[in-house]
């Protein structure tokens, strides 16, 4: 039997129903979508990117691939990614100076430097690098990444 409580401009019915629903197509939807989204966000981001030597997007991309899917993107790979994500020229804060270059193999900081950021912008030698180069990337391409999701989990 139904217990039904009674309220001004409204009444409840509590009654003892139970549904079963299988989410398990819709697992698979978002499961896919979220992949895709992941793979994208990384594809989208790396003509942003500052690429010198290519081996710090190699980097990059290689831990974001070995997280696809799980709603986590790699945008800065290290041990320099933060250096570059930032945009601004790093300083060894003891010394006050910048990293030494190490042929082929490039800038290096002394080992356990703690760096602190300067006002002066770091230049990249991509043209179209930026720092920040997920929120350039989810700007121009943030609508799009929305409507394909929706469209490969089924609701757009």
């Amino acid at each position: 039997m139904a217990n039904i409580h009674h309220f001004k401009g409204f009444s409840i019915i509590n009654h003892n129903i139970k549904i079963k629903v299988k989410m398990d197509r819709f697992s698979e939807q978002f499961n896919k979508a979220q992949f895709w989204l992941d793979g994208q966000i990384m594809r989208d981001m790396e003509p942003y990117m500052p690429h010198n030597t290519s081996a710090f997007i190699n980097v990059t991309t290689g831990q974001s691939a070995a997280l696809q899917g799980t709603g986590k993107v790699i945008a800065a790979a290290g041990p320099f990614g933060r250096y570059l994500y930032m945009g601004k020229v790093m300083v060894d804060s003891q010394t006050g100076k910048g990293p030494f270059n190490i042929p082929d193999v490039g800038p290096r900081f002394r080992k356990g430097a703690k760096l602190i950021a300067t006002d002066r912008p770091l230049n990249y030698s991509n043209p179209k690098a930026e720092p920040h180069w997920f929120d350039v990337a989810e700007k121009k391409e943030g609508k799009e990444w929305v409507k394909e999701v929706k469209k490969i989990a089924g609701g757009g």
